[in-house]
């Protein structure tokens, strides 16, 4: 008997260390400051405006200097306006640009009791390696939430487990695929809306 719990053991462990979000009830972190997240930087638009290492907005005398493909990409960006539309009771999202469907696939979002924002919201920062800084997995280390983009508050769309129903801490998961892509492609300020 105890041959086969040592030989199941080991492959349980391994299969419970690469949970994430909320795969079953967790209890809060302990309460420690937030990592700074990675955040793809936009051009502000301000004249003589930069970001310091801290984040915050500097000004210089000099101007600005052209890179000469941002006014091709910002022109290419402005002719296919993008966005993603989260089904909390289809637990499906549609992702479009210039209101023409590029690509669906299935979510997870918020468990009962852990209800997933619904509203008109934007894409606020984006992290490819997203470490939770609120919740554990079933092994008390903090929950791995990649390719992660903040829509609202705390909530976040990530890559995570679809088991076909809403299982998360409110957060919106979707399969490694459909993560990778939409964060490769969707950008800081665009359009996320949760409908019911």
């Amino acid at each position: 008997m105890a041959y086969w719990i040592q030989r199941l053991t080991l492959p349980i462990l391994i299969s419970l260390l690469f949970t994430a979000c909320a795969h079953a009830p967790t209890e809060f972190a302990e309460d420690r400051p937030a990592p700074e997240p990675k955040i793809e930087q936009t051009t502000s638009g301000v004249a003589g405006s930069s970001q310091n290492d801290e984040g915050s907005a500097e000004t210089s005398g000099a101007a600005p200097t052209e890179d000469a493909a941002a006014p091709q990409e910002a022109s290419e960006d402005a002719e296919k306006p993008r966005k993603l539309i989260i089904s909390l009771s289809e637990q499906a999202f549609t992702y479009k640009e210039n209101d023409q469907i590029v690509r669906t696939g299935p979510i997870s979002s918020g468990a009962k009791g852990y209800p997933t924002p619904t509203g008109r919201f934007a894409i606020l920062s984006k992290d490819k390696d997203k470490v939770s800084s609120r919740y554990t997995n079933q092994l008390g280390m903090q929950a791995w939430m990649p390719y992660a983009m903040q829509f609202h508050g705390h909530y976040f769309l990530h890559e995570g487990w679809l088991p076909g129903y809403p299982d998360s801490h409110g957060c919106v998961r979707v399969g490694e695929k459909d993560a990778r892509f939409l964060f490769a492609t969707m950008k800081i300020g665009d359009a996320v809306t949760v409908e019911p």
